[in-house]
């Protein structure tokens, strides 16, 4: 294991990238977006600094990235790439899919804040906090204006039913009633939501060629373009998570999905901007984003919690109130021609989507149960029954779609916070879990590289060592988050074994 180790922490340098100074002085000749630092790419089809966390200079893949330069004492690397994504904020008021105009309409999971306190845990420069703050509340009022905020009703509410047993919610199918408490609640959430109505340029013939075979065209066509935009913005591109009404991407109806696990890291996003606004003395600031953090939590476990899974679920979004339309769900001012103010005075009746889903545990991750609650007690031991912990990782879902955000691919930024969440859960079993699960996810990452003599984008959850396969590319090597993953679990895995010494 200190062989592979050692090995992964040689590949940061075949990774790293800085745009060319063509790029910068000549911005109009170039799709790619100018950076003022070197950067981590995610892989070999990653080139530009893609965002998820910024797709290539990516919040998703960098927030991983960066914990495996700090498990290896990169500081310095690591505050480039957060600095990075800092300045795409600035000129964006976002962090784009990726560094390329083209991902410019859509952002990805919201992980910007919690790379800023990892880096700023490590570093203790209030500098970084000073300059970080501004931008961090920019990009939050990005995922609560617009198409993104939603807000929902916390009665009426409804879980599919899973009609012929197959473990899965029938898309199209019954609905039976879910009681909550705070039932007359309205709650404000966010969601999904790429203004992109066109083929992404990116995949421009993949979706052209899925509209065809959809049977759509002309406004139908737009809103499908517009879902697999915002699938794409979700991270999870693509998955049976984001099905409506039947099984296939043709069915990807994003946008009328809120997402237990977007919420959640905007809980966190919220918690983590008072934490910093404490730190540099703005209590103003501090107790506004503790507010906005107490509600979202407050509509989090109202309206996503089951006790009958213990876990959270998505939400659909059924139909609207206060608004000249009732159309679930979709982008009110575009289908209707009604302005954005009157598409967000609108309240959705929801449902529960049933499934089960790694996103189903990532508030526990985001602190949405406090530390040795019977809540997180329920949420590990329900966890522990789903079915999603297996010989080779964490699988996505149980279902096989064939999609890759879905059995039998384990994702490593998924894996690890499903390990930290057990482990933060202040609970006695979560502990166990956690170190079980990191142990798989050790041993599966040592055979796949004995065998190939690579570090992959995914792998599969059945079989230690076996490479995840789907997607619109194949698969990748390098690989970022994955190494990223393996350095921090490796990391602890070290101290541990430290303190039982």
């Amino acid at each position: 294991m200190r062989d592979l180790g050692t090995a992964v922490h040689g590949l940061w340098k075949t990774l790293c990238r800085q745009v060319s100074p063509t790029v910068i002085n000549d911005t109009d000749r170039h799709t790619i977006l100018p950076l003022p630092h070197p950067f981590i790419v995610p892989g070999d089809r990653f080139r530009e600094c893609y965002s998820l966390g910024p797709d290539a200079c990516s919040n998703w893949d960098s927030y991983w990235i960066i914990r495996g330069l700090l498990a290896c004492d990169l500081v310095p690397a690591a505050e480039c790439l957060v600095r990075n994504l800092l300045h795409l904020v600035d000129v964006w008021g976002f962090v784009p899919n990726g560094a390329r105009q083209y991902y410019t309409n859509r952002s990805q999971p919201p992980l910007l804040s919690a790379m800023v306190l990892a880096l700023w845990n490590v570093s203790n420069d209030d500098s970084l906090l000073d300059d970080a703050l501004p931008l961090l509340v920019k990009q939050h009022r990005y995922w609560n204006a617009g198409n993104k905020a939603v807000r929902v009703r916390a009665g009426g509410q409804s879980k599919q039913e899973d009609d012929d047993g197959d473990g899965r919610d029938d898309r199209a199918g019954r609905s039976v009633k879910a009681s909550h408490e705070g039932a007359s609640e309205v709650f404000t959430l966010s969601r999904y939501h790429s203004d992109h109505y066109a083929p992404r340029p990116e995949s421009f013939r993949e979706d052209v060629q899925l509209a065809a075979m959809a049977g759509v065209s002309g406004r139908e066509a737009a809103l499908l373009f517009c879902d697999v935009a915002s699938a794409a913005e979700s991270g999870w591109d693509f998955s049976s998570r984001w099905f409506v009404g039947g099984d296939g991407l043709q069915y990807t109806r994003t946008t009328q999905i809120v997402p237990a696990d977007l919420n959640a890291w905007l809980y966190r996003m919220e918690r983590d901007i008072a934490a910093i606004a404490a730190q540099l003395g703005a209590t103003q600031l501090q107790n506004e984003f503790m507010a906005r953090a107490s509600a979202r939590l407050r509509g989090i476990n109202a309206v996503m919690w089951s006790a009958a899974d213990n876990c959270w679920h998505d939400l659909l979004l059924r139909e609207s109130r206060g608004t000249m339309s009732s159309a679930p769900a979709q982008d009110t001012a575009f289908l209707f021609g009604n302005s954005v103010s009157s598409a967000e005075s609108a309240v959705y009746d929801v449902e529960l989507r049933s499934g089960v889903f790694a996103s189903n545990w990532v508030p526990l991750w985001c602190g949405c149960a406090e530390p040795g609650s019977a809540l997180a007690e329920a949420a590990v031991m329900g966890l522990q029954a789903s079915g999603l912990v297996q010989p080779g990782g964490l699988l996505t879902s149980l279902y096989h779609s064939g999609e890759q955000w879905d059995a039998p691919n384990a994702w490593p930024p998924l894996v690890h916070m499903i390990i930290e969440a057990a482990v933060e859960s202040g609970v006695t079993n979560g502990t166990a879990l956690a170190n079980q699960l990191a142990d798989n996810w050790l041993h599966a990452n040592m055979v796949a590289w004995q065998a190939t003599g690579h570090m992959h984008e995914k792998y599969n959850g059945y079989v230690p060592g076996g490479i995840g396969r789907g997607g619109e590319y194949k698969p990748q090597v390098g690989f970022g988050w994955s190494n990223g993953v393996l350095m921090a679990l490796l990391e602890r895995k070290w101290k541990r074994a430290a303190r039982e010494t």
